[in-house]
């Protein structure tokens, strides 16, 4: 068979594609480099060019996620089309993955280390543009704040970590009242003098 040349992002990219597919069904600890290669029919040494371990897809796997989810709220961050209050809650309610077999790869029993890196870096990540809509709520006096960066890491850390399926599997009408209860919490973290116009929080 006549070997087919790529070019190494492209090859990169069909690396990285096999390998969530194969974490996906087995999990990351049970694929071996073998299993990828087979399933591509490659040679280990085009997978060894591109990722020196199987550690390294891990790594491009998380910044990949993290990229996506961080571009959004930085997107949403700076947009001058949305008060401080619009965003807030676009950010804690309106935020998923475009791709939607990534919850499916994220919550395999396997995958939790990589579920937890994710989920931190996401919430590092995000805590400076959370801080900058924050400090516009403030500013548009609609937020009363003392504790900027602690306010932004508590918010975020407990919309990933609490509404998370993968870590609470929370029936839907104990969900709902969760939700709701999370924004009355966030609106009197933020000085209570607001509340959150769109009450329908089963968007995520």
């Amino acid at each position: 068979m006549k070997r087919v040349n790529k070019k190494p992002e492209i090859r990169r990219h069909e690396i990285i594609e096999t390998s969530l597919e194969l974490f996906r069904e087995k999990g990351y600890d049970q694929t071996a480099v073998s299993d990828i290669v087979k399933k591509m029919g490659i040679a280990q040494g085009t997978f060894f060019y591109h990722f020196k371990t199987k550690k390294d897809i891990m790594i491009a796997i998380v910044e990949r996620l993290v990229d996506e989810k961080i571009t959004k709220i930085k997107a949403l961050a700076e947009t001058e089309e949305m008060n401080a209050e619009a965003k807030l809650y676009a950010i804690l309610w309106r935020q998923s993955y475009d791709d939607e077999s990534i919850i499916e790869f994220l919550h395999h029993e396997y995958n939790a280390s990589i579920h937890q890196k994710v989920l931190v870096q996401i919430v590092q990540e995000s805590v400076p543009y959370v801080i900058q809509i924050l400090e516009q709520g403030v500013s548009e006096e609609i937020f009363q704040i003392q504790d900027l960066q602690e306010t932004a890491e508590f918010i975020l850390v407990g919309v990933n970590i609490m509404f998370d399926t993968g870590i609470f599997s929370w029936q839907e009408n104990t969900l709902d009242q969760k939700k709701l209860a999370f924004n009355r919490i966030v609106e009197r973290m933020l000085g209570n003098s607001f509340t959150f116009s769109n009450p329908n929080t089963s968007e995520k």
